[in-house]
C-alpha cells in the first residue's frame, strides 16, 4: 500500500498518532468486548442489516486472515503466492454462487526497461434484481503484498473485508448490481487498478460508488478501535451521511470523519481508489485510525491484526453497500459524454484513442453530459471552461458548443443542480486547439 505520504497528508499534512501497543492478552480481551457490544443492536433496526451483522463475525474473518496470511504468505505480484492467492480469492467467489472472471493485466516494471509484469485480478459480480438501478456499488482492496511480509494488514485486512462482504451479503438480494474486486499489483504503482478502471471506462459500465479498504484491520487503543477515517471525492457526502447513520442505528458507535477530500488532478495516488477518481467515478475509501509501524516490514502479521475492529470496519463497509444497494441515488449524477478521456477529437469527430487520459481537441466541438435525477427533477445543467459559466441548458439533451480561441490546456466542468438545490459535478481537462471561430 502506498501510504507513507498519505500519512503525512491532510491539508497538506496529515498527522495520524499512534498509541502505545498493549499487551496481545489486553488487545484479545478488547476484540471480543468490541463485538460483543456491538452486537447488541437497536430493537427497530431493520432485520436484513441485523443479520448481515451477525455473520460477518470473529470466526468468518479470521478464516480468512489466517488462510491468507498463514496457508498463503508473502504476495508480491509477479510470484506463485501471488498467483495462490488470485486463485484462493477465485474459489471463495465462486462458491459463493458468484459471476467470477480473472482480468490479466500487464504492465512495464518502469518506464526504462521494456520488462513486462502480468498478474491478475478477480472480479466477482451480484447481479441486482432492478434492471433500472444500474449503476453498480464496487468495493474493492489490493491482495498482493511488497517482498518479506505476509501483509496481514497491507492489504489482507481489505482483502479479508472483501471476501467476507462477498460471502455474506451474496447471500440476499438486492435492486442494484454489487461488484467485489481484488486487485493485484497495487505495490509496484497500482498497476492492476489501472487496467480495470481503464476497461470500465471503455466499457462506460455505470458505478455508483467505488469503496476502496487498505489497512482497516490495526486498532491498539480503545479510541482507536472506535475511529474510521474516510477519504472521498466531492458528491459522495450523501452515501457518506448512509454510512455514519449505520452506526448510529444499529450501535457501532464509531467516530466516522472524512479528513481528507480526494483532488481529483493530482498526478498520483496512494491507493486503488486513484484512478477511479481520475476517470471520474466517485469514491470513498475506508482507513484504520492507527498509524502502522509495521507497514512493509516482517512484523506486518497476524498478531498485527485486532479482529475485532477488522469485524466491526467490515460491517460497516458491508451495511452500507446493502443499503445503498436497495436506495435511490440521493443526489443528481452527471458524467461528461463529450469528449471522453483519452480521445483525439477533429471538429467534433473522435479520431483515435490513446493511452493518456488528457484528450486533444481541435476545432470546435459540442460538450454535452450524461445526467441522471436523484429523487427531485433535474433543475438546470451549468458548464465551465475553466473558472468561466459558458452556458446553462434546463432541457435536456445537455450541450453547449465549445469554440474559443485556444492553443493550450483547460479544464472543462459540468454541474448539474436538482429542484431542491443538490448538486453534482464532473470535469475533464482536454488540450484545445482552435485557430478560428467562424
Amino acid at each position: 500500500m502506498q501510504r507513507t505520504v498519505l500519512k503525512m497528508m491532510c491539508a497538506g499534512i496529515i498527522i495520524l498518532l499512534v498509541f502505545g501497543t498493549p499487551s496481545m492478552a489486553m488487545t484479545i480481551v478488547k476484540e471480543h468486548q468490541s463485538i460483543h457490544d456491538n452486537d447488541r443492536v437497536m430493537q427497530n433496526a431493520d432485520d436484513k442489516i441485523q443479520e448481515i451483522f451477525q455473520k460477518i463475525n470473529e470466526t468468518l474473518i479470521r478464516s480468512y486472515v489466517d488462510y491468507l496470511s498463514n496457508n498463503i504468505g508473502s504476495r508480491c505480484t509477479g510470484t506463485e503466492g501471488c498467483q495462490q492467492a488470485a486463485s484462493y480469492i477465485h474459489d471463495q467467489f465462486e462458491a459463493m454462487g458468484l459471476q467470477v472472471r480473472y482480468q490479466n493485466w500487464s504492465h512495464k516494471i518502469n518506464k526504462s526497461s521494456s520488462d513486462l509484469l502480468n498478474a491478475q485480478n478477480v472480479e466477482a459480480t451480484q447481479p441486482g434484481s432492478d434492471p433500472s438501478d444500474d449503476d453498480a456499488i464496487l468495493f474493492n482492496a489490493h491482495y498482493d503484498t511488497v517482498p518479506g511480509t505476509v501483509g496481514a494488514n497491507d492489504d489482507g485486512s481489505g482483502t479479508v473485508a472483501v471476501l467476507a462482504a462477498a460471502s455474506v451479503l451474496s447471500q440476499y438480494s438486492f435492486k442494484r448490481t454489487i461488484k467485489f474486486v481484488t486487485f493485484s499489483g497495487e505495490e509496484q504503482g497500482l498497476f492492476g487498478s489501472e487496467a480495470y478502471v481503464h476497461e470500465l471506462y471503455d466499457q462506460q459500465t455505470p458505478i455508483m460508488v467505488e469503496l476502496n479498504a487498505d489497512g482497516v484491520g490495526r486498532a491498539t487503543t480503545a479510541e482507536t478501535a472506535h475511529k474510521i477515517g474516510l477519504s472521498a471525492t466531492e458528491d459522495t457526502r450523501w452515501m457518506i451521511d448512509v454510512m455514519k447513520n449505520v452506526t448510529k442505528t444499529y450501535g457501532l458507535n464509531f467516530d466516522i470523519s472524512t479528513f481528507w477530500k480526494v483532488n481529483r488532478g493530482l498526478p498520483f495516488g496512494f491507493s486503488d481508489y486513484f484512478y477511479f477518481a481520475r476517470y471520474g467515478y466517485e469514491s470513498i475509501s475506508v482507513w484504520e485510525a492507527d498509524g502502522d509501524p509495521n507497514h512493509h516490514t516482517p512484523q506486518d502479521n497476524i498478531s498485527n491484526i485486532n479482529i475485532g475492529y477488522l469485524v466491526n470496519m467490515t460491517r460497516h463497509i458491508a451495511g452500507t453497500m446493502a443499503i445503498l444497494a436497495d436506495t435511490q441515488t440521493a443526489v443528481p449524477q452527471v458524467s461528461i459524454a463529450n469528449p471522453r478521456f483519452g480521445k483525439i477529437i477533429v471538429n467534433g469527430v473522435d479520431r483515435k484513442n490513446t493511452q493518456y487520459l488528457l484528450s486533444l481537441v481541435v476545432g470546435r466541438i459540442n460538450i454535452s453530459a450524461d445526467v441522471r435525477p436523484g429523487v427531485n427533477p433535474i433543475e438546470r445543467v451549468e458548464f465551465y471552461y475553466g473558472h468561466r459559466l459558458l452556458f446553462t441548458d434546463t432541457e435536456p439533451p445537455y450541450t453547449c458548443l465549445l469554440n474559443r480561441l485556444s492553443v493550450g490546456i483547460h479544464k472543462l466542468r459540468i454541474v448539474a443542480y436538482d429542484t431542491n438545490g443538490n448538486s453534482a459535478s464532473d470535469q475533464v481537462n482536454i488540450l484545445f486547439v482552435n485557430l478560428r471561430t467562424k
